[in-house]
């Protein structure tokens, strides 16, 4: 199907048919400087662009070139990650929780959820905010019941096949299996976010002593 495109402002929201053109689009936005930033979705990617430069229907007429006809198979994945994470009871708030969902033994959890393979779906909500999807059948976890008013920053969020990693200290309502040392998001980097769309993850249980031990700050 052909892409929809929508235009609003500066802005310009392309609805594409897979979630490989939308990280194959984005990939080819990020070559060209005319767009000050690239935003892939769940199943678009939104582009921005400086109206001083280009009116809407030249940015959307290079959109559309820059697209191509081929874009789902221009894809390449970005190198994938080890996230290390901490299973601490501290750490994981909702293991009883999880672990009765999914019909696991509590102390069998993070064998569980170190043997997934998660990627990177988008970035949202808040700078470096990563929600994540597993391509293995899980059973359904659901929200809880009551949000929480502070969730750490670092926590890894689950639902079933979606997952999250909070970068910053918030609310949240997702039940909570482990903690990252890692910052998510840091202004000062040429790349503030760890995580990029597309990335595959996979997660690595250190114990406490590490967790605590690990370089404050550190993006690795």
């Amino acid at each position: 199907p052909e892409p929809m495109i929508h235009i609003c402002d500066d802005w310009i929201s392309i609805s594409l048919a897979s979630r490989e053109a939308v990280f194959a689009a984005a990939r080819n936005f990020s070559s060209d400087k005319c767009w000050t930033e690239i935003v892939p979705g769940i199943d678009s990617v939104a582009i921005q662009f400086n109206p001083a430069l280009l009116s809407p229907d030249e940015a959307s007429h290079l959109a559309i070139r820059q697209l191509g006809t081929e874009v789902s198979e221009t894809y390449c994945p970005p190198p994938a990650i080890v996230i290390p994470i901490c299973y601490d009871a501290e750490f994981s708030p909702d293991r009883d929780l999880i672990a009765q969902k999914l019909a696991l033994k509590s102390t069998n959890l993070s064998t569980w959820h170190t043997s997934k393979t998660h990627r990177v779906a988008m970035l949202g909500f808040m700078p470096g905010f990563a929600y994540l999807e597993s391509p293995e059948e899980c059973p359904a976890i659901g929200r809880l019941e009551n949000p929480r008013q502070l969730v750490s920053a670092g926590s890894i969020g689950i639902i079933g096949n979606q997952s999250c990693i909070y970068s910053f200290d918030s609310p949240g309502g997702w039940p909570i299996i482990g903690r990252t040392p890692l910052r998510l998001f840091d202004p000062s980097r040429d790349r503030p976010a760890l995580l990029t769309a597309g990335q595959t993850i996979c997660f690595e249980s250190i114990t406490r002593q590490a967790f605590d031990q690990w370089p404050q700050g550190a993006m690795e």
